[in-house]
C-alpha cells in the first residue's frame, strides 16, 4: 500500500471495556460490523484534521461496513461518497445466519443482520454513485429504484507473459494434471465445493478414466480437506502455490465447484485469462457479463459437471478467449472510465439526514 498510497490512517480495532460497552450499545442502532468501526472523539477529531489537510475531492468507500466513518467525513468536509459494493449485503448475511447452527455463531450472525437491510440502502442512497462488483446484484439494486449504482468489474492484471503467443505456446506443452482448482481452501463455499467435487463428481470421471489426476491447490487449507486429498488416489495438494500461472498451465481442464456464494467469483476470471477450458456451476459464473459467460462450460448438477469434463479430456478442444474483450471488462481502462465519470460529480455534495 506505501507503494501507491500517499498517507495511511489506521483505526485499529478496540477491545477495552469502555469500546466494547459502546458497542453493545451502538447494537440497537447498527449491525454488528458496523459498530467494531464507528470512530468517535478525539481520535475522529485528529482523523477529520488529516484528512482536511489532504483535502480530498470524494470518500471512496470500499465496502460498507465502514460506512459512518465515510458519512462523518463526507458530512465535515461537505463531499460526495462513492462506494464500492461487493455483495448485496442483507442478503448475504441472511444466507449465512441461516446456515448457521450453534448458539453462538447464530447470535453473532442475528446481530450482523440487525439494521443491515436499512443501513445499506440508506448508504447506497447517499452516495453519489456506487460501483457494484456483479452484474445481477447490480440489477437487484436497479429492480428496487436505484438509478446511481453502475457496474465495476474486478480488476484483472493481464501481464506479458498471458499474451496470445505464450499462452499458444503454453497449449503444445503437455500439462501435469488432468483437472485443477485453484482458490482459498478455508474459505466455506470453496471448501464444501471440493468436498462435493472429490466425493461425487471425481468417482463419475474415474469409472470412466481410471488415470485422472487432479490438483487442487490454494492457500491455508482446512485439515478435513487436507486429509480428503491424502485418502482419494489421484488427488494432489499444493499448499501456498507461488504462482498461479503455473498452477493454471499445469492442468488440462480447469474447474469452479462452487455451489453457494455471494458477489462475483474472482478465480472464474483468473481462469478466463489462463487460457483454459473451464467447467463451472452456474454459481461460479454468477455476477459475471453476460459477454463472457458464453467462455465457460455450465454444469448444472454432479453428472452433467463430470461429462463435461470427460468430454473436455477426450478431445483436443479449440479454446480461444477474446482478450480484448476481457481487458474492455477487467483490465485497467476501467479505472480511467471511473475516473472521468466521478471527475463529472459536484465537488460539494448535500448529505441525506
Amino acid at each position: 500500500m506505501k507503494q501507491y498510497v500517499t498517507e495511511l490512517c489506521f483505526v485499529p480495532f478496540k477491545r477495552t471495556p469502555g469500546a466494547i460497552v459502546q458497542r453493545v450499545i451502538d447494537l440497537f442502532s447498527y449491525p454488528l460490523e458496523v459498530t467494531s468501526r464507528i470512530v468517535r472523539g478525539q481520535e475522529l477529531s485528529q482523523l477529520l484534521q488529516e484528512v482536511s489537510v489532504f483535502q480530498p475531492h470524494l470518500i471512496w468507500l470500499d465496502g460498507i461496513h465502514g460506512g459512518e466513518v465515510a458519512t462523518e467525513l463526507s458530512k465535515h468536509l461537505n463531499i460526495p461518497i462513492v462506494t464500492r459494493s461487493h455483495n448485496i449485503e442483507h442478503l448475504y448475511y441472511r444466507r449465512l445466519l441461516a446456515s448457521t447452527i450453534d448458539f453462538r455463531s447464530k447470535l453473532r450472525r442475528y446481530l450482523s443482520v440487525s439494521h443491515l437491510e436499512n443501513y445499506e440502502k440508506s448508504l447506497l442512497r447517499n452516495s453519489a454513485l456506487f460501483y457494484d462488483i456483479s452484474v445481477d446484484d447490480l440489477k437487484f439494486w436497479q429492480d428496487q429504484g436505484f438509478t446511481n449504482g453502475r457496474y465495476l468489474a474486478p480488476l484483472v492484471e493481464f501481464s506479458q507473459d498471458s499474451s496470445l503467443e505464450t499462452i499458444d505456446r503454453r497449449k503444445s506443452e503437455e500439462p501435469e494434471y488432468d483437472v485443477v482448482f485453484l482458490g482459498n481452501l478455508q474459505i466455506n463455499n470453496n471448501v464444501a465445493g471440493i468436498f462435493w467435487f472429490i466425493n461425487e463428481v471425481f468417482p463419475l470421471i474415474r469409472a470412466k478414466l481410471p488415470t485422472v489426476k487432479v490438483l487442487i491447490a490454494g492457500s491455508n487449507p482446512v485439515d478435513k480437506l487436507r486429509h480428503l486429498c491424502e485418502e482419494n488416489e489421484g488427488v494432489d495438494l499444493s499448499i501456498n502455490p507461488l504462482s498461479s500461472a503455473a498452477v493454471y498451465d499445469s492442468g488440462r481442464v480447469l474447474i469452479n465447484p462452487v455451489l453457494t456464494g455471494s458477489g462475483v467469483s474472482i478465480k472464474s476470471i483468473e481462469m478466463l485469462n489462463a487460457g483454459r477450458p473451464i467447467v463451472s456451476t452456474p454459481q461460479g459464473i454468477a455476477g459475471l457479463p453476460e459477454e463472457v459467460r458464453k467462455y465457460f462450460r455450465i454444469a448444472v448438477d454432479t453428472e452433467s459437471f463430470a461429462v463435461e469434463i470427460l468430454k473436455l479430456l477426450s478431445t483436443t478442444p479449440e479454446f480461444s478467449v477474446d482478450r480484448a474483450l476481457l481487458k474492455s471488462f477487467f483490465g485497467t481502462q476501467m479505472i480511467e472510465d471511473i475516473v472521468d465519470e466521478i471527475k463529472s460529480l459536484p465537488l460539494k455534495q448535500k448529505i441525506a439526514t
